[in-house]
């Protein structure tokens, strides 16, 4: 909404400062803390009012079930910064805008539900199961694939829409309808990643974060001609605009992570993990930076690698465990590592996982 005070510029000069990114990212990471900041108190009120506390779980003689209790569905407290922030910050009439609210709104319901069925039972193993969760994340990437794919609704021209970005190689790979597909497999994996690795305070928000704000550079190369052109990248009109989403989400970030670092006084839920999945995976999509989204989310690759290790290769094909637990966290704490060292190291991980998927964009 305030994107369009830069048209009255000619009544007060500086509505002039509306028109630019920068000032804009700014106030939408500043404006998303605060309401996160603000209604982080009343949201964990409300939620132990209700009873919408996590039920603890003993994960082979560790620590966890100590959480018991702790309020959960702080995924809405992330939403309500991220949305506040868009609405007034963003140009409500960028199509890539509209479509990463919509995966925003979408994957935080999709969580919502499942975390309400696990509430009501009264047990984390009750919520929506593994194969409607996959049913869900499908249906969306297939909606995202058509839009890409179709020659009218598209945001790009149809040879850049189905055209999978390399970072080495300035020219891609063209994948024409094959692209759909991609995009499918690549929704389901992005959520389910940031999903995976939210098990200890603030474990996924720090590197979600930071794969937002690596997105977020990206979006301004590929959407600023001349930056584009230097970099060697394709230009993408209109993408520049998810800039400022990209640091409403930090901002959200920032001021869930208030409440949420160790110990916590809430947790995300899959409100917050699908919903932070479903976000970043449409923002490497629509920035065409796929690939660069694995790199600068390692730690995501890393935790759902392990869970797929452990699940589909130890257990179902060898017969045996390959970890002790899985997601790999759960490994480490096992082995004599607290909670706050694994923490901290996976968040110093993630940082070093952000650089080098910033160099990448020199590698042109």
């Amino acid at each position: 909404m305030l994107y369009h005070l830069r048209h009255l510029e000619h009544l007060f000069g500086p509505f002039r400062l509306f028109r630019y990114l920068s000032f804009r990212s700014i106030g939408a990471v500043v404006t998303a803390f605060a309401v996160s900041l603000l209604l982080g108190p009343l949201l964990i009120r409300l939620l132990k009012r209700y009873g919408a506390r996590d039920k603890g779980r003993d994960f082979g003689g560790l620590n966890v079930i100590s959480k018991e209790g702790t309020p959960t569905m702080g995924g809405l407290l992330l939403l309500a910064g991220l949305l506040a922030a868009s609405l007034l910050w963003c140009d409500p009439g960028n199509q890539h805008v509209r479509i990463v609210l919509a995966a925003a709104l979408y994957f935080g319901s999709v969580g919502a539900l499942d975390d309400v069925l696990k509430i009501r039972s009264g047990s984390n193993e009750r919520g929506l199961s593994r194969h409607w969760k996959y049913a869900a994340q499908i249906a969306f990437g297939a909606l995202v694939g058509i839009l890409f794919i179709s020659e009218t609704f598209s945001p790009y021209h149809a040879e850049v829409s189905r055209t999978l970005t390399v970072p080495i190689w300035k020219h891609g790979i063209y994948l024409g309808w094959g692209y759909m597909a991609l995009v499918v497999v690549f929704m389901v994996l992005a959520s389910n990643s940031v999903n995976i690795a939210d098990g200890l305070d603030g474990l996924a928000i720090v590197p979600a974060m930071l794969v937002a704000a690596v997105l977020g550079v990206f979006a301004y190369v590929v959407g600023t001609e001349s930056v584009a052109s230097l970099l060697q990248f394709g230009h993408l009109p209109g993408s520049d605009e998810l800039t400022v989403f990209c640091c409403a989400l930090i901002g959200a970030g920032a001021g869930f992570l208030w409440f949420n670092s160790h110990p916590a006084s809430i947790f995300m839920g899959d409100t917050g993990s699908l919903a932070l999945g479903g976000v970043l995976g449409t923002l490497a999509l629509l920035t065409k930076q796929e690939i660069v989204f694995f790199v600068a989310g390692g730690i995501f690759v890393v935790e759902a690698g392990s869970s797929f290790i452990q699940d589909y290769i130890g257990l179902k094909l060898l017969g045996r465990r390959l970890f002790f637990r899985a997601p790999y966290h759960h490994s480490l704490m096992h082995q004599g590592a607290s909670e706050t060292k694994v923490t901290t190291r996976f968040w110093i991980l993630s940082v070093i996982f952000a650089a080098i998927a910033l160099a990448t964009l020199r590698l042109r």
